[in-house]
């Protein structure tokens, strides 16, 4: 599966593997939110590092994923981070992550999953 989520600690682990499309990601988040093992406010750490799709997004897909989080924030800790290892994932959550703030959402990007976890657990 392409997109999944696990848990750690107070974090929903959402990592995106391959080839998925916008609508596998916000049901993924979707079912992980829901899911009773779920805790009461996580945050939300995404791991791109796997991800064949990141490189067919465009500006405005990024900025509808972040709407789409966004309605959402009530559900989780208003805090996500984002893991991307390569260059073009990373400069393109960066754009993202300026327009999340615009939204009253933190965003961070890391390089490596244990600065984002840490971050979030901070």
């Amino acid at each position: 599966m392409p997109v999944t989520y696990r848990f750690d600690s107070n974090i929903v682990i959402i990592e995106l593997v391959g080839e998925y499309s916008m609508d596998d990601i916000r049901t993924t988040i979707l079912n992980s939110l829901a899911d009773t093992k779920c805790p009461a406010t996580p945050f939300i750490l995404i791991d791109l590092s796997e991800s064949r799709s990141i490189y067919n997004r465009t500006s405005e897909d990024v900025k509808t994923m972040v709407r789409s989080l966004s309605s959402l924030r009530e559900r989780f800790n208003n805090r996500i981070a984002l893991v991307a290892q390569k260059d073009l994932p990373y400069g393109l959550m960066r754009m993202g992550s300026v327009f999340s703030e615009e939204q009253g959402m933190p965003v961070e990007i890391f390089r490596t999953f244990a600065n984002a976890r840490k971050w979030l657990l901070s």
